[in-house]
């Protein structure tokens, strides 16, 4: 209570008395810019037919993503994080 009360005097009342919120990561970026090179090695054809996924899907939603007509962040996320898996 005691920092409450300093904050107060620093930061609005509104702010420091909302609810905790959560936050998110710019993903469908991530995948576009620093991750990509990682997400492509784990998307290529033959490891996707190899871990029993359709290959073609995949592939398509990758390319829309990466073209900015379709954000398939979540979709090849959870791809992804199972291609992973599969590797180890």
């Amino acid at each position: 209570m005691l920092l409450k009360k300093i904050l107060y005097k620093f930061v609005p009342k509104h702010l420091v008395d909302r609810p905790k919120m959560g936050f998110s990561v710019p993903l469908d970026k991530w995948l576009r810019g620093p991750l990509r090179e990682w997400s492509e090695n784990l998307l290529e054809e033959k490891k996707l037919k190899d871990s029993f996924l359709n290959s073609k899907l995949v592939r398509n939603k990758w390319h829309e993503h990466l073209s900015g007509r379709r954000n398939w962040q979540y979709s090849l996320w959870t791809v992804l994080i199972y291609q992973l898996w599969q590797e180890s």
